[in-house]
C-alpha cells in the first residue's frame, strides 16, 4: 500500500534533502549534509553502492572485483579530502611523484618486451623534470624534449577559467589532438606521453576530447609542483575501499541510507521539489531534492511538464557516453611489478595489478603478498575495444597478454564492461554541461558530468557533490 512518508522526525519533523544516487557525487553530497546537522536520506537503485566506481564477487575465485580499476591523482584535493571523511585515506598510497613504467611488446628486447620507467623527482622544478626527460629511455630524444616544451606551453597557457563560458575562452570548442597540433607534438610524444594521460581522464578519442578538459587537469596535476602529477591505486577493491566507508560515515554522521530503494519519479509541483515516488508506489517528502545520476537516468526521472525541451534539461540529450572495458587474467604463476602500467603501441592501454597500490616497493616485486592475484587489462573510448563484442574483447586480451606476458600461462579470462563510464567529455559537449543549480525550485544536479571544468573523473564527481550540498544549504545563494 503506498503512502506519504516523512522521515524528518529526529530532526523536528524537518522534511530531509533526498539525494538520489550513491556513487561519489552523491555519497559526498549526503555526508556533507549530515555532518552540518541537516536532515537527508540517501536512496540507491541497486543494493550496492559506487556507482560507476563500484566493485563486485567473483564467484568463482573468491575475490573482490572493481568494475573497472581507477587511478586517482595527488593533485585531486576534493577527492582526497572525502576519502580522509570516510576513513579511507590509509589504502591509497601515491608516489613521491609521477613515476610511470611503460609496457611494449618488442621482439628485438629481452624475452620480447620492453618496460621503460618515467620517474620525475618530487622537487627540482623545470630542470628536475627536464632532467627526467633526458633520462627516459622512451621515445627517442628529439621526442623527449618536444614533450617537455609541450608541457611548459601548457603550463604558461594555464588552466581555462570554471567561470567562463566556453564560448568566452580562447581555445573554447579545441580538441585534444587540435591542442596537441598547436603545442608541435608529433606521434611518438602522443603515443608516449600525452596520449595515456589523455585517455585516462577523458576516454575518447583525440580527435574528439576537450583539450581544454585536458589542459586543466595537466595545469592542476603538474602546475603547484611534480609531486602533483603522482598517481596511486587503492589497496582494496572499490567497493569495500571507499563505498561501503561511505555509507558507514553517513550514517554516523546522522543520514539515513537506503539501498534497493530506485526512484520512479521526483515530484514537482508549481515550479518546486515536493519530494520523490519510490518504484513501489511509496512518497517521500523532501525539502531539496538532489540528483546525482547519470542524464539519461534524470531524464526518466522528471515528469515531462518540468523540461518541455527548455534549457538546461534539452541539453541533457546532447551529452555523450563512452564505455570502459577490463579483462581480468589469472596466470599460472604470481606476476610482480608494480600497481599499474601503461601499455604502449596496443589495443589495451594499462595494465594493473589489483591490490598491489597499497603495498611497499619490495612487496611489489616479490610477488609474494597474493600469489593467485589477477592482472587486469583496461581500454576505453567509443572508437576502442571497449565497444567491441565479448568475444573480440576477450580474443583481444589472449593476444595481448601472449606478447605482454609471454612467459606466463593463461588460466583463465573475465571481461566486464561499464558501458556509459564516462559522460561529457567532448570537445564539443563542454558548453551543454549544467550547472548544480536548475530552474524547479528545490533541485540540484550533482555528478561527473555537470558543469565542474573537470572531465568525468572521481574528482569532478565529488567537486560536484561538494557543490550540491552547499546549494541545498544555502538555495538562493546568500
Amino acid at each position: 500500500m503506498s503512502g506519504i512518508l516523512n522521515p524528518g522526525s529526529s530532526h523536528g519533523g524537518e522534511a530531509p534533502v533526498i539525494v538520489i544516487g550513491a556513487g561519489f557525487a552523491g555519497a559526498s553530497a549526503a555526508l556533507t549534509l549530515a555532518d552540518a546537522g541537516r536532515p537527508v536520506l540517501l536512496l540507491e537503485a541497486a543494493k550496492a553502492p559506487g556507482g560507476r566506481a563500484r566493485s563486485f564477487p567473483d564467484p568463482r575465485s573468491g575475490r573482490e572485483l572493481d568494475w573497472g580499476p581507477h587511478l586517482f591523482m595527488k593533485a585531486n584535493p576534493a577527492l582526497r579530502e572525502f576519502l580522509g571523511r570516510i576513513g579511507a585515506s590509509a589504502s591509497l598510497r601515491f608516489e613521491p611523484s609521477l613515476d610511470l613504467t611503460y609496457r611494449l611488446a618488442d621482439g628485438a628486447a629481452r624475452g620480447g618486451v620492453r618496460n621503460e620507467r618515467l620517474s620525475f623527482p618530487a622537487r627540482g622544478g623545470a630542470p628536475a623534470s627536464l632532467l627526467a626527460l633526458l633520462r627516459w629511455r622512451g621515445p627517442r630524444l628529439a621526442a623527449r624534449l618536444s614533450i617537455a616544451r609541450g608541457l611548459r606551453r601548457v603550463l604558461k597557457e594555464g588552466p581555462p577559467a570554471v567561470e567562463s563560458p566556453a564560448a568566452e575562452s580562447k581555445n573554447a570548442g579545441e580538441t585534444v589532438e587540435q591542442m596537441l597540433d598547436r603545442l608541435g607534438q608529433g606521434a611518438s610524444e602522443r603515443e608516449w606521453f600525452w596520449e595515456p594521460f589523455s585517455g585516462a581522464v577523458l576516454n575518447m578519442p583525440a580527435g574528439e576530447g576537450s583539450g581544454e578538459l585536458l589542459r586543466r587537469v595537466m595545469c592542476e596535476a603538474f602546475g603547484p609542483g611534480l609531486a602533483g602529477a603522482s598517481l596511486g591505486a587503492p589497496a582494496e577493491a572499490l567497493g569495500p575501499f571507499w563505498a561501503d566507508r561511505a555509507l558507514d560515515a553517513i550514517r554516523r554522521a546522522g543520514g539515513e541510507v537506503k539501498m534497493a530503494a530506485p526512484v520512479r519519479r521526483i515530484r514537482i509541483e508549481g515550479g518546486a521539489v515536493r519530494g520523490v515516488t519510490l518504484s513501489g508506489g511509496e512518497s517521500i517528502e523532501a525539502s531539496v531534492v538532489i540528483a546525482a545520476v547519470p542524464p539519461p537516468a534524470l531524464l526518466r526521472l522528471l515528469p515531462a511538464e518540468a523540461f518541455g525541451g527548455k534549457s538546461p534539461w534539452r541539453d541533457l540529450g546532447r551529452l555523450r557516453s563512452a564505455s570502459i572495458a577490463t579483462a581480468y587474467l589469472w596466470l599460472d604463476h604470481p606476476c610482480p611489478g608494480p600497481a599499474y602500467e601503461a601499455l604502449v603501441a596496443e589495443r589495451w592501454e594499462w595494465l594493473f595489478r589489483p591490490g598491489a597500490g597499497g603495498l611497499k616497493a619490495g612487496d611489489l616485486r616479490t610477488g609474494e603478498k597474493e600469489p593467485d592475484a589477477p592482472v587486469a587489462f583496461l581500454c576505453g573510448g567509443a572508437d576502442s575495444l571497449a565497444s567491441a563484442p565479448r568475444s573480440e574483447i576477450e580474443s583481444a586480451a589472449r593476444e595481448a597478454a601472449g606478447r605482454l606476458l609471454p612467459d606466463f600461462g593463461l588460466r583463465r579470462v573475465l571481461v566486464v564492461r561499464e558501458r556509459a563510464a564516462t559522460w561529457a567529455n567532448g570537445a564539443g559537449e563542454q558548453a551543454h554541461r549544467t550547472a548544480a543549480e536548475t530552474p524547479v525550485d528545490g533541485l540540484i544536479l550533482a555528478g561527473d558530468w555537470t558543469a565542474t571544468g573537470l572531465p568525468a573523473t572521481c574528482e569532478g564527481a565529488v567537486r560536484s557533490g561538494f557543490r550540491a550540498a552547499e546549494a541545498a544549504q544555502d538555495p538562493k545563494g546568500g
